[in-house]
């Protein structure tokens, strides 16, 4: 029977495999699956190897080798012959298809194949990589990104996620932009920052992905090539070789033609093919594969080794049989006392715990919702009054009524943004008209969040001096949670990608706001909970049957999700990620955000990531607070809803002033259409050229601006007021085709 011979690539999100014949012709079907679409790893890979076992029934395995992230762990299970690093299979993996002839290039539109490589980019789920080569095809350079995802894939699928596209849209809508949106490409973070932000002004989505691209490439040239030279021919390998867009942008960058070579995604997994080809089809030796790979029982589990202060993590393979559990291998020690049995323990070192001075006063401590409230000017009494939060993962609505003692919860909710801050806004007011009795109006809308200053100026015909407030999220947050406790002395505020600390003393409000990182935030738990195909009302109640929740790095959710992903793979149980996941976003918060903060009780706590019984705990747990201390309102609605309800009661607070309402009314608001453009602004009087500055367009008339820096002239500055500022946009949109 003939004989071929295997290459698996188990990379931190993906298993890639590949065969190869005795004469080196790929056979059978490649495969390449995602790890989040099996229970685990493990069942991953041997989904991914009996499929493509099952394409080549003809043959009988010679060999198999294996790479990426994976291979070490894996090797003992699948019974691997040998395993190879990244970067020595994907050098091998290219060589193999060039001497095939399978790389081509167009020259004067003919395709023709390549006979040498020039340069290897390899951007894969979790890292990346560049291997660059000399004139006699040997690789004399290579480097990889750290444990930081920016420049990968999974930052891709995390923006994919945000956006509600899948990643096979990423590319083509990409492409479609005519420019692309300035974003920073310092980090993930911040360039999730930034397309969060642009999202918020309502910047067209494929100027916002084409902006992804070129930071993702920009970031890669700058930490992972550096200021090495990339010789022609440049080959673009690995799973985000799919993307159209990030090709474009490297082709952009570097002045050459990317090529993107046939088995792009799949190169690490034939280079092993090929190598475990040399390796055995002159050897007398049989191969290791183990036949019975697929109905052995195999597992890991997470020791802890004591041997010294590294504290390392140690992951053990196993395998389960009817006489027991055998240990297959001791891996992720740093040294020589990770293999001694007495320093393997089952529970980690002891961690000192962050340690927060905590101020208790002897007063009792009142939750109050109905508390009487005087007005100026006006009574309040039978007036509707509605607040908007505009978040970056949601769009929070609210409706009140005015009473003579105080006032009448009607309705709050919340919409999906889904990346569109225009369509969540006009989602969120058909709520509010939903819930608003028939014949009455609004006396104002106070508007918040990172779309306030957008909401307020579709829904509102003046700036200033109305009972349609636009306020920080930190007054809107203050607001409410004094309302429903009086005497509150601090407000913990996290949402799905910021967080905020409010302290009210003596002296005033002091408050510090995270919104550059989402270590602290709920999109970080999102995102691990979409991984693990948990759903969100799940995620407290699995990770309180934690009884030993791991450790996972809070410093930055970039980094942080890398860790949860290599210990998931190490054999991490689920709960015990989940729940460490709560104490890290609860250490990163107080640690970063609490810096230097005296906090006193009563803490009341805000935004939807405290609904999670989980972070509920981990704070509680770790400040040794009791419920009456550390208040969660019972009525979710209100929790999620705090920004709202505060800028709703602002609004009123305006209108019992004496101020009046500019608002335009539902019907005006959901029949026009909205929409923005970005422009660059050469004003005649100025000597400065501004790129990138945004005009909101309502009825294709431009009605605001955003995004000018110190403009001597008030552009782009918010609220169109003037005529002459006016004709100057429309000149503008004339100049680029747009109007």
């Amino acid at each position: 029977m003939d004989k071929v011979y295997i290459g698996v690539d188990i990379g931190s999100a993906t298993v890639k495999v590949a065969g190869i014949s005795r004469d080196g012709e790929l056979i059978g079907t490649s495969l390449y699956l995602r790890h989040d679409q099996f229970p685990s790893q493990v069942d991953a890979v041997k989904n991914a190897l009996r499929t493509y076992l099952e394409s080549v029934p003809q043959y009988q395995v010679g060999g198999i080798g294996l790479t990426g992230s994976g291979r070490e762990l894996n090797r003992h299970m699948i019974g691997g012959d040998l395993t190879k690093t990244e970067i020595f299979a994907h050098s091998v993996g290219i060589q193999h298809l060039i001497k095939k002839g399978l790389v081509k290039i167009e020259n004067n539109g003919i395709k023709e194949p390549i006979d040498k490589i020039g340069t290897i980019i390899e951007i894969g789920g979790q890292d990346s990589k560049v291997i660059v080569f000399d004139k006699a095809n040997v690789p004399v350079y290579f480097n990889m990104n750290t444990i930081c995802s920016a420049g990968t894939g999974e930052f891709l699928k995390q923006i994919a996620d945000e956006a509600g596209i899948s990643l096979n849209q990423f590319g083509p809508i990409a492409l479609e932009a005519m420019q692309s949106a300035r974003i920073d490409s310092t980090c993930t973070v911040f360039s999730r920052r930034d397309f969060r932000h642009l999202t918020q002004k309502g910047v067209p989505l494929a100027e916002r992905l084409a902006g992804i691209c070129d930071a993702m490439v920009t970031n890669y040239l700058k930490n992972v090539v550096k200021d090495v030279p990339l010789p022609s021919p440049i080959v673009f390998q690995g799973g985000v070789a799919f993307n159209q867009g990030v090709k474009r942008a490297f082709e952009h960058h570097l002045g050459v033609e990317v090529i993107i070579p046939p088995y792009h995604d799949i190169v690490g997994a034939l280079g092993m093919a090929a190598i475990v080809l040399e390796e055995k089809k002159d050897s007398a030796n049989q191969t290791s594969f183990k036949e019975d790979f697929f109905i052995r029982d195999f597992d890991s589990q997470i020791r802890y080794c004591h041997g010294c202060q590294n504290a390392c993590e140690l992951s053990q393979p196993l395998e389960k049989s009817e006489e027991g559990i055998h240990i297959l291998d001791t891996l992720g020690g740093r040294c020589e006392g990770a293999f001694q049995a007495k320093n393997v323990k089952e529970i980690p070192q002891s961690q000192k715990n962050i340690k927060i001075p905590i101020h208790r006063e002897k007063s009792k401590i009142v939750i109050n919702n109905e508390r009487s409230l005087h007005s100026d000017v006006r009574s309040i009494d039978g007036i509707y009054f509605a607040g908007i939060d505009g978040g970056s993962r949601g769009t929070k609505y609210a409706l009140i009524k005015g009473t003579q003692t105080g006032i009448e919860i009607i309705s709050v909710g919340s919409v999906e943004t889904s990346g569109d801050a225009i369509k969540a806004i006009q989602a969120a007011l058909i709520e509010l008209k939903k819930h608003l009795p028939l014949g009455e109006s609004l006396g104002g809308v106070g508007t918040t969040g990172s779309a306030g200053e957008l909401a307020r100026d579709m829904i509102t015909t003046k700036a200033k001096y109305t009972s349609d407030v636009k306020v920080t999220e930190i007054l809107a947050h203050t607001t409410w949670a004094q309302y429903m406790v009086p005497g509150v002395k601090v407000i913990m505020d996290i949402g799905g990608n910021d967080a905020k600390i409010i302290v009210i003393n003596d002296h005033g409000i002091e408050f510090a706001m995270n919104d550059k990182c989402a270590a602290g935030a709920g999109a970080f738990i999102e995102a691990i909970a979409k991984r693990f195909e948990i759903p969100l009302d799940q995620f407290g109640p699995i990770a309180l049957t934690s009884h030993s929740p791991a450790r996972i790095s809070g410093r930055c959710a970039v980094f942080g999700e890398s860790d949860i992903i290599h210990k998931a793979r190490a054999g991490f149980p689920t709960k015990d990620l989940l729940m460490g996941l709560a104490y890290s976003i609860c250490r990163t918060y107080l640690s970063d955000i609490g810096k230097g903060k005296v906090l006193s009780v009563p803490i009341v706590a805000q935004g939807g990531t405290f609904l999670n019984q989980a972070i509920q705990h981990a704070f509680k747990e770790t400040l040794q607070l009791s419920e009456e201390e550390f208040i969660i309102a019972k009525d979710r609605r209100l929790v999620v809803g705090a920004g709202a309800l505060g800028a709703a009661l602002l609004a009123k607070d305006a209108y019992a002033k004496g101020m009046n309402s500019s608002f335009k009314g539902f019907d005006t608001i959901l029949s026009s259409t909205y929409h923005t453009r970005t422009l660059t602004c050469k004003h005649p009087s100025c000597d400065r050229t501004c790129h990138g500055v945004i005009t909101l367009l309502e009825d294709d008339q431009p009605i605001a601006g955003y995004k000018s820096i110190n403009c001597d002239f008030g552009l782009f500055e918010g609220m169109i007021e003037d005529d002459a500022s006016k004709k100057h946009i429309e000149t503008l949109l004339l100049e680029r085709g747009l109007a």
